[in-house]
């Protein structure tokens, strides 16, 4: 799955707009040779996956990252970290993607190849190449450090609209499905699929077809273009298990019963179907090694199986013939010094007195004892020998069982590990960006008014300038440190809406880190908040000054924490939370890290619940990034 060059240009025109101005906050080297920057702005935080070789998407979450990052990653790194992305160009006809950015005083541009020998690179403002992902050799250029890099030959598009063009100057001889797809730029698949519409037969040459079907084709190919810029994006399933990322819902895929689900954008097309990609080719790998344990296990447990049935076999003989040897003991007694051969029933007995020996023949065995020791001793060990075989068959036995039992525990792990794989794959998507607020921290009143706050001094900012308004009170911890609260329509708001919004601004300030059980909150009306200092005075970066009499509030640090019916994680203060939701649990600052609370409130509201292991590694992904400065201790009495 690798994008065209007009998937490209319409994945850029998706993300272009959320991109433009945001900070590489890092970098990270996946296994599946990707690079991911995390990215941050005032309005969208996430992550931009390259894939090279192949194509990019945006996605407003996060993925597991490996526990150390490659040399290269560390170099990419150290060159982006920190740097804002400016623009983002395709180059014309080529599946070659620059973002430009700056850090400082410096610019650099991020050179993402999607050709079938893709690589990322680093170069300077003047196109010296400071890092690559992967160093290649061409003909006519080299991707190294230190190299010059050189873009391919300016390329015409055929999305510039001049299809008639393209068309007309088609080589005669090629068949006109492999024209298409390599002299138009339109690709394999897009090929086929202008062929299909325009029902002409992919094996004919170019030269063969006539005026008529040229019309169809340039009608055909005017279609799909449209369609590839501004059709429905789906994710495609193949009756085979094949996943596909496409800009609509291709006809000549629905012939051959292909299934569609449509998808907000294409760039999330290609974030589905990538992370499908991810996980079938993960689980392969995790059911081929498991299917080979089970095969050598298997192995094991056949042949344990087979020599346990042999020596049950054994057992049940020598125990067979030392019973009648014991029946008989009394006449063998008799006989013993007496040299010659003896018979007694079907059993017989050579003695030798010389040489003080008795040879006894049961049916096929023979076996030979002392005429010196007693014969009924001897026969006893027989029984000893007897069941010390049976005993050895059944430990044989046991092991077989045991080995059956870690056989059937590999089947079920390999059912197990397509849903872990599918958690490993997938990236944690945050809040929708359907709602303004949902960028910011924000809880419902128990009266039913709306609180927001800042996540840190840069969203403060943004939550003051773009969303208070004249009806709202901002509420803010006397501590240096504190979220920004703006309690939307505050002025009509009750005193237990008030508290509230000032216990939500206690909870997310400096007064949780120090470990304080209170805190002194102030609030003040919209006009009293100004961003421009008075004359003389500096106003530092994130900061705002107050006008005018502050009111205040004493209230304790107390963060409730629960799930909604439909899963959704429901925070803020306890009896705000509690007038939504029955099932909570309450937190106040402690040392226990957030992972662990995170775990320990998963536990405890989802005991009763049937939850997939996605859904669950998300919850508590969610539930730790709530928790103030990452740390805290759950309340015991809390209900």
């Amino acid at each position: 799955m690798s994008a065209s060059y007009p998937e490209l240009q319409r994945l850029i025109n998706e993300i272009l707009s959320i991109i433009q101005g945001a900070r590489v906050v890092n970098l990270y080297h996946m296994e599946d040779d990707s690079i991911i920057l995390k990215i941050r702005s005032e309005d969208f935080a996430g992550e931009l996956r390259i894939v090279p070789g192949r194509f990019l998407y945006l996605t407003e979450g996060s993925y597991e990252k490996p526990k150390e990052l490659t040399r290269h990653g560390r170099i990419l790194r150290s060159l982006l970290v920190n740097a804002r992305i400016r623009a983002a160009e395709l180059l014309e006809g080529e599946r070659i993607v620059i973002f430009h950015l700056e850090r400082g005083e410096k610019k650099v541009k991020l050179v993402c190849e999607f050709l079938p020998r893709g690589t990322v690179l680093v170069s300077d403002e003047d196109d010296v190449i400071l890092e690559a992902l992967h160093h290649l050799e061409m003909r006519d250029r080299r991707i190294a450090p230190g190299e010059r890099y050189i873009r391919p030959p300016p390329k015409q598009s055929i999305l510039t609209g001049l299809v008639p063009q393209f068309l007309e100057k088609l080589s005669h001889e090629r068949s006109i499905v492999s024209a298409l797809a390599a002299e138009a730029g339109l690709g394999g698949r897009y090929a086929e699929e202008v062929l299909h519409l325009a029902g002409i037969d992919p094996s004919k040459k170019v030269k063969e077809l006539s005026r008529e079907e040229f019309e169809k084709l340039y009608e055909a190919t005017q279609r799909v273009l449209n369609q590839v810029m501004h059709g429905p994006p789906v994710v495609a399933f193949s009756p085979e298990g094949e996943v596909q990322a496409l800009p609509y819902p291709m006809e000549s895929l629905s012939s051959r019963k292909w299934k569609f689900k449509e998808v907000a954008s294409l760039n999330e097309a290609f974030r589905v179907a990538y992370e499908h990609a991810l996980a079938k080719r993960l689980n392969e790998e995790r059911v081929r090694a498991v299917k080979e344990k089970i095969s050598d296990l298997e192995k094991r447990a056949n042949e344990r199986g087979v020599i346990a049935q042999k020596l049950l076999k054994e057992s049940e003989a020598l125990r067979e013939i030392a019973e009648k040897l014991f029946q008989s003991s009394p006449q063998i007694e008799e006989i013993i010094g007496k040299t010659g051969r003896h018979e007694i029933g079907d059993i017989i007995i050579d003695v030798d007195a010389a040489n003080e020996v008795l040879k006894v023949k049961v049916g096929e065995k023979y076996l030979e004892f002392s005429s010196t020791e007693s014969f009924v001793k001897q026969v006893s060990k027989l029984f000893d020998d007897a069941k010390k075989t049976a005993n050895a068959a059944k430990k044989l036995l046991s092991e077989v069982e045991e080995i059956e039992r870690e056989v059937e525990r590999l089947r079920k792990s390999v059912l197990e590990a397509v849903e872990m794989t599918v958690v490993k794959v997938s990236a944690r998507i945050r809040s929708g960006r359907g709602k303004w607020y949902e960028r910011y921290r924000w809880f419902i009143t128990s009266e039913g008014f709306l609180a927001v706050a800042g996540k840190d001094a840069s969203s403060n900012i943004s939550l003051l300038k773009k969303h208070l308004e004249p009806s709202d009170l901002v509420f803010h911890a006397e501590v240096r440190g504190a979220a920004v609260v703006v309690l939307k329509n505050g002025k009509e708001a009750g005193e237990a809406s008030r508290n509230e919004a000032a216990q939500f601004a206690a909870i997310y300030s400096r007064a949780w880190k120090e470990g304080f059980s209170q805190m002194t909150v102030y609030y003040v009306e919209p006009h009293q908040v100004s961003f421009t200092p008075p004359p003389g005075h500096y106003l530092p970066k994130g900061g705002f000054i107050i006008k005018g009499e502050r009111k205040y509030l004493t209230v304790k640090l107390e963060l409730a924490i629960g799930l909604s019916e439909n899963l959704e994680v429901v925070y803020g203060p306890p009896e705000a939370v509690s007038k939504n939701i029955k099932n909570f649990i309450k937190l106040v600052p402690g040392d226990k890290k957030a992972g662990e609370l995170a775990n320990e409130i998963i536990d405890s509201l989802c005991r009763e619940l049937n939850i997939d292991a996605k859904t669950l590694r998300d919850l508590k992904l969610a539930i730790a990034e709530l928790i103030p400065y990452g740390r805290g201790e759950i309340m015991r009495n809390a209900p």
